[in-house]
């Protein structure tokens, strides 16, 4: 970009002298004295001298005024190119500056991102231990229930057991002492029959004796 202000200046500064050096043929060709001036150098006059002079000033002072647009000319070529130059750095500038502000932004978008997924993860795994602590809760409830739904089968069974044995007990006590109150019964039958003979009667009268006895001890 400054090797082409620098390229565009020379050909500013080349046009320029072009001109001048076209405007200065112009002015000779234009000159009607130049020819007397060439064909009669060793009898000029003095007021073709003047006149010598007067062109000679005014193609001085044309090369010069050619020289000072020259000069312009750069100079507002070099104040474009400082103008460009400095819109171009303040362009650079800027977009530096949006590409920083965006890197910050960025930044700041994933940092805040990251936050949130790394609140999100404890969250979660908070919520996964205590569902972990809930369910190891919950199964030593159920094991602590079926050991005591266990433990109360057991001693309904064994409750059970012990009213069927003593129903079964019972039962047999009962049918053994109506078995021994209807051999008292015959006993007492045959004591009392007249027709019955002695000897047997005393032999039952001991056996009612002795049986006395043990009911009498046994209570």
């Amino acid at each position: 970009m400054k090797a082409l202000h620098i390229l565009l200046t020379l050909l500013i500064l080349t046009a320029c002298s072009d001109d001048s050096v076209s405007k200065t043929q112009e002015l000779n060709k234009n000159n009607p004295y130049l020819p007397k001036l060439k064909e009669q150098k060793q009898l000029e006059s003095p007021k073709e001298r003047i006149l010598k002079i007067e062109y000679k000033n005014r193609i001085t002072l044309e090369e010069a005024k050619n020289r000072s647009k020259a000069q312009l000319a750069a100079i507002n070529a070099k104040k474009e190119e400082r103008v460009k130059e400095l819109e171009l750095q303040k362009v650079q500038q800027l977009a530096a500056e949006k590409t920083k502000q965006d890197a910050i932004e960025a930044n700041k978008s994933f940092k805040i991102a990251k936050i949130t997924q790394e609140s999100a993860l404890a969250s979660k795994e908070k919520e996964i231990s205590l569902y972990k602590v809930l369910a190891f809760l919950a199964m030593i409830l159920l094991i602590l229930w079926l050991i005591l739904r266990y433990i109360n089968q057991l001693s309904k069974r064994r409750h059970e057991a012990q009213l069927k044995e003593q129903e079964y007990n019972f039962a047999a006590y009962k049918q053994e002492s109506q078995m021994k109150h209807e051999n008292i019964n015959k006993m007492l039958d045959i004591i009392s029959s007249e027709n019955s003979d002695p000897s047997v009667k005393k032999e039952i009268t001991k056996i009612l004796s002795h049986n006395k006895s043990n009911i009498i001890e046994h209570k």
